[in-house]
């Protein structure tokens, strides 16, 4: 690990990130809702081994990991620019980012063009019209996840056996260790069920759909081979929507696909950077 820090972002929201000082980060890595800034670190391995001066940074959103949660709701555009926030007069940046992350480093390159000069996005929740807030099922599902284990081992076992059973081992003991903190009950989750089931009915609730042709440099669209909210006609019609775009699928993944295929993400990254560095 590189280093560790805090920075400020929208409304002095304190936003936490790990790797370099943000504001001398070469890559941004900005992770999906419900989970964690740590989740990037074997793919930022992988990366610094292909390129070994790469310099990285990843953040918890806020309301994750070790960000504070501000005051919700929160519309999705504070996710960019908390973003922003932390990042400084940083630009040309390589962004990285999964689901509402991705989602996220989107926002901050309309609020700033220039802050990135390619963009990795793996399946970006951005869907077409009408936006607005939605009870989706999804947030009541959240709304009650468990929130305390009795001890780590006990909540590693669970999400091994279940709903993570697909995970590479390395990234769900990440999450176990750094979603979770000790508590006076137990392993308790750091991303409140309220905060992941909000930032869900939030999720339909920006026009990024309609303003993607603004965006003005590379991306990387990424999806599973079996997503359950990025394929067919919808994904066609995102990819459609860039100016400049190159669409890959990831074969035996699902949507988590950075937690499932940790080693073909990274490979995506490194070439990405590649290309940046070499214009």
């Amino acid at each position: 690990m590189v280093g560790k820090g805090e920075g400020l972002g929208h409304a002095d929201v304190t936003i936490a990130w790990e790797g370099v000082d943000p504001r001398t980060a070469e890559i941004c890595f900005a992770h999906a809702n419900g989970f964690t800034k740590a989740l990037w670190r074997p793919i930022a391995r992988r990366v610094v081994e292909h390129h070994h001066a790469v310099r990285w940074v990843s953040y918890d959103l806020r309301g994750h990991g070790d960000s504070a949660a501000g005051s919700p709701p929160n519309r999705w555009e504070v996710h960019g620019l908390d973003a922003l926030g932390i990042l400084g007069d940083a630009s040309g940046l390589l962004g990285v980012g999964h689901s509402m992350g991705g989602t996220a480093l989107v926002r901050a390159e309309l609020h700033r063009r220039g802050t990135f000069d390619r963009l990795v996005l793996i399946e970006p929740i951005i869907f077409p019209p009408p936006f607005e807030r939605a009870d989706i099922p999804l947030a009541r599902i959240a709304e009650k996840r468990r929130r305390v284990f009795r001890d780590r081992s006990h909540a590693r076992e669970r999400f091994a056996d279940g709903a993570f059973a697909d995970w590479d081992r390395e990234v769900l003991d990440l999450y176990v260790d750094h979603g979770f903190a000790p508590g006076p009950d137990g392993w308790t989750i750091k991303c409140e069920p309220a905060t992941e089931a909000d930032n869900y009915r939030e999720g339909g609730n920006h026009d990024t759909w309609d303003r993607l042709d603004e965006l003005d440099l590379p991306v990387v669209v990424v999806a599973g081979e079996r997503s359950d909210t990025h394929h067919g006609a919808y994904l066609e019609a995102l990819v459609e929507r860039f100016a400049d775009v190159e669409l890959v699928v990831i074969e035996g993944a699902g949507h988590l696909v950075p937690m499932e295929r940790p080693d073909a993400i990274a490979d995506l990254v490194a070439s990405a950077y590649g290309a940046q560095r070499h214009g």
